[in-house]
């Protein structure tokens, strides 16, 4: 996202404020050194751009156009009367730092693993975003604990309220033992909207992006964060509903490029495959 923010065109993916966001939440980190090099330098930007279309091509505008497409089906269901957005994973995503301002009357959770959430904080009180108010940061371990258990020890989060759950790049890090079990915790608020991502396997079955040369597999893998679920698009149609959700849209790399990058005028970009995005609810909403 630093990288597009420098870029003449990709910078129309780019959310306002959200690059100088990231800055701080890096500097805190201790890790903007390698970022300010990429930044300060075009030759750097330019070679980071090739290393883009060796190691995956249009790996970056997907990320932007996923982020994209995920803020505008936030912000529908905010004007659908939505009370409660939820970020499962967060991790640097600045979506509700940069959304609870906007909307005072709803309140806005970040779910994550302490240790993510520390630079993000630090940064964020920085920049005179102090959690409390309306933006509220819980410590959770997705591996061991369920997202409304955490939700129902903070008695702001009120389970009565229209509620909308974000599980962007989530799911597919997980066997489809938890996903089953993530899936059934989150239905289990009544009026709630479910905006997520899926990987679809690949030809050889395994959960990857088109094109990838094996490098990002093997980086997850280095990482100890391997994909470990991927679904097609009729297997996650039936697999929702088992789960208490109705699957209302599913978003393909057409979709992605109709409606975020020909109206960013960027309808000629590259854009990697193998990830689609859904927007679910629960019968008590849809009712």
């Amino acid at each position: 996202m630093l990288l597009a923010a420098q870029d003449r065109d990709r910078r129309r993916l780019v959310p306002v404020d959200a690059a100088t966001l990231l800055t701080g939440i890096l500097a805190a980190d201790g890790r903007s050194a390698w970022f300010d090099l990429l930044l300060r330098h075009p030759w750097a930007a330019r070679w980071a751009w090739r290393c883009e279309r060796l190691i995956l091509p249009g790996i970056i505008v997907h990320f932007l156009a996923r982020k994209r497409w995920i803020e505008q089906q936030v912000l529908a269901s905010l004007r659908d009367g939505c009370e409660q957005v939820v970020v499962l994973g967060a991790g640097y995503d600045t979506l509700a730092a940069r959304l609870h301002a906007a909307w005072p009357k709803a309140d806005f959770f970040e779910l994550d693993h302490p240790a993510t959430q520390r630079p993000k904080t630090q940064a964020l009180s920085s920049a005179g975003q102090q959690a409390g108010g309306n933006l509220f940061f819980l410590p959770v371990d997705f591996d061991v604990e369920l997202p409304r258990e955490t939700l129902a020890g903070f008695p702001r989060f009120q389970a009565s309220r229209r509620t909308c759950f974000v599980a962007e790049g989530l799911l597919m890090y997980f066997p489809v033992s938890r996903v089953t079990d993530l899936l059934r915790n989150l239905a289990s608020t009544p009026s709630s909207t479910l905006i997520f991502t899926f990987m679809e396997p690949a030809p050889d079955g395994r959960a990857a992006f088109r094109g990838n040369r094996g490098l990002i597999n093997s980086w997850l893998r280095l990482r100890r964060e391997p994909f470990a679920w991927a679904s097609s698009r009729t297997g996650v149609q039936a697999l929702f509903p088992s789960c208490g959700w109705q699957v209302d849209v599913i978003a393909g790399p057409d979709d992605l490029r109709r409606d975020v990058l020909i109206p960013a005028d960027l309808g000629h970009a590259a854009l990697a495959e193998g990830e689609c995005l859904g927007r679910a609810s629960t019968p008590a909403l849809r009712s």
